[in-house]
């Protein structure tokens, strides 16, 4: 009987059920809204300059802050366009800044001496990465969809590159362009090469958050590792693993199904460290004595912890309630996490200084924080950055680890999915699901159409599989209303073959497709018997993203998967150019 349904018959009797099962205790702290919902967490908006200058991006509040962190005061505070989602920065020459505009298609120039912006270029729907290359005065930005783009830095397109979809940061190596790919933690070069992260016998890498070069010249990525183990979802209460919850790799020194790694990538040898203990962690930065410094927003709350349901089990050594959201580790040795008391606030961003000191970028509350040591645990000084609070209770739901040490957005990085196939114990192989496509009115939630709506899915899966709190009905509405929110835009309007495209459309209603990838968002309203097992039919937004396909991942192309529905559906078997004729309309999306 799984939770919901011995909930459910909890509910009904009321007699004798209480001393039956632990019910997940329930959060009904007060519901805080920001006045402008923040976005999820990106990451890495943090750049120093040699001179002692910080420029910190801040896409909570669309403000670039110049920092002048000898005097331990703010310089200017920028700002921009609302909805821009200022992110990736990179210095050109001249002592300007170029700033990736996530949430407008482009990029701003800043100049830091003056606090002005002095121009802005739009260039794709979603830009992601940034690097300014020194022997030709360029600027290249990576492209969601697979653009790479080479610029004049006065903002003239002058070459363009079409990659692979998902592409992340742009890096210089040896005077070398290479472009990290965001889910499959892979780097590729222009000239056809590629550096992947190894799997390993049990988890398969990730989720490139962030990927740069060393001082050394090596190719450094921060990424996630996923469990390709069979993953309960109702395990007996002496069946549960360590962490209490079925998603278990709640331990100090675990690795979860999802945990954090650091690869190098140098000329002899690729190096993979898997970090013990991790939270959600989505910025990294090396220091010249080898350590790594890690932001982790996704670092459990002592206030959010739940005791947990194993018998016999004491979880009161497990669990440090000091954790901080600032790890330091040695990657030759790494530990399990940090326990400094120090309160930095939601570390999003990290970068050493030319000196050796540690600066860390909190998002809430907004500063900076400067660690002369170079570590935590010594002195710091705080440097608060203007701004409105963005403290928000979606937000804080979807971001907050839970017992298992996993949060929501560990498998829905950015918002949208990681790319997993997970093997969950008596379901069968199941792709994480996006959810930056538009979620209003597509109920019912999950490949098999089961959660009903999102009260569902959040004491199923937050608060059951992954240990978390139930949320009061009026934080769950809060947490849906945030959810609603996240929708980024199509990814290649205007750069297919439009004439291909447009017989794509016209095809993909020939065929049948629109009869059930219907409605606003191309799908996700209805769930349809294929092959005679019920499934939710998905929404098609942003579709080139998020391979493989299908609900079981057994597509690995747009092309393969389309081709296995007109096999499914019509018993037929569709010829190549229709194919990639549907599949260009689909990238369209």
């Amino acid at each position: 009987m799984t939770y919901l349904r011995l909930f459910a018959v909890c509910s009904l009797v009321l007699t004798g059920c209480q001393d039956a099962i632990d019910l997940d205790p329930l959060d009904n702290s007060p519901v805080v809204e920001s006045t402008v919902r923040p976005p999820p967490i990106l990451g890495g908006t943090l750049t120093l300059t040699d001179d002692g200058i910080a420029i910190a991006a801040d896409p909570d509040r669309d403000l670039v802050h110049v920092v002048d962190l000898d005097a331990g005061e703010v310089r200017h505070t920028i700002a921009l366009e609302p909805g821009d989602q200022p992110h990736r920065v990179a210095l050109g020459s001249d002592g300007l800044a170029h700033v990736v505009l996530r949430g407008a298609g482009g990029i701003a120039t800043i100049d830091p001496h003056e606090g002005t912006v002095t121009a802005r270029h739009g260039l794709c729907p979603e830009p992601r990465g940034i690097a300014f290359h020194d022997e030709d005065s360029s600027l290249y930005v990576a492209c969601a969809g697979g653009s790479l783009l080479r610029l004049s830095e006065a903002g003239a397109v002058q070459e363009r590159w079409e990659l692979e979809p998902d592409l992340r940061d742009v890096l210089i190596v040896g005077g070398e362009v290479k472009v990290s790919l965001f889910r499959e933690a892979a780097v590729l070069g222009l000239d056809g090469t590629r550096l992947a992260v190894r799997p390993t016998a049990d988890f398969l890498p990730h989720v490139a958050w962030r990927t740069w070069v060393t001082e050394f010249g090596d190719v450094a990525m921060l990424h996630q590792m996923a469990s390709i183990k069979p993953v309960p979802i109702d395990p007996g209460p002496d069946e549960l693993p360590d962490g209490g919850a079925p998603y278990g790799g709640g331990g100090v020194c675990d690795l979860g199904l999802v945990s954090a790694a650091i690869t190098i990538f140098s000329d002899n040898e690729v190096r993979t460290t898997p970090l013990l203990g991790s939270r959600l962690t989505v910025d990294a930065a090396l220091s010249s004595d080898g350590m790594v410094a890690m932001a982790v927003p996704g670092v459990v709350r002592p206030e959010d912890r739940v005791e947990s349901k194993r018998p016999g089990r004491d979880d009161s050594v497990s669990f440090d309630p000091a954790r901080s959201a600032l790890r330091v580790d040695d990657p030759d040795q790494p530990g399990c996490g940090s326990f400094d008391e120090n309160d930095y606030g939601q570390v999003t961003a990290v970068a050493y200084a030319a000196d050796g000191r540690l600066v860390v970028q909190s998002r809430e509350p907004a500063q900076i924080v400067v660690m002369d040591d170079g570590a935590p645990g010594g002195g710091f000084a705080t440097i608060p950055l203007v701004g409105e609070p963005r403290f928000d209770t979606g937000h804080e739901i979807f971001h907050r680890a839970t017992d298992s040490g996993l949060s929501c957005a560990s498998c829905h990085p950015e918002g949208t999915d990681d790319g997993h196939v997970w093997d969950f114990a008596g379901l069968g192989p199941r792709r994480t699901q996006a959810l930056d496509v538009g979620l209003r009115d597509t109920a019912p939630y999950h490949w098999d159409g089961d959660m009903a709506d999102f009260d569902v899915l959040m004491a199923e899966v937050l608060a059951h599989r992954m240990g978390g709190k139930r949320q009061s009905p009026e934080r769950g509405d809060s947490f849906t209303r945030w959810m609603f929110e996240q929708q980024r835009p199509a990814l290649a309007a205007g750069s297919a073959d439009p004439a291909l495209a447009a017989a794509g459309e016209k095809l993909f209603v020939s065929y049948g497709c629109a009869t059930c990838h219907d409605g606003p968002a191309f799908g996700g309203q209805r769930t349809e018997r294929i092959a005679g097992v019920a499934k939710q039919v998905p929404t098609l937004r942003r579709i080139s993203l998020h391979p493989p396909y299908m609900h079981d991942g057994r597509a690995a192309t747009l092309e393969a998967a389309i081709q296995d529905m007109v096999e499914t559906t019509r018993g037929t078997t569709a010829p190549d150019a229709d194919v990639d004729a549907i599949a260009a309309y689909l990238r369209e999306l």
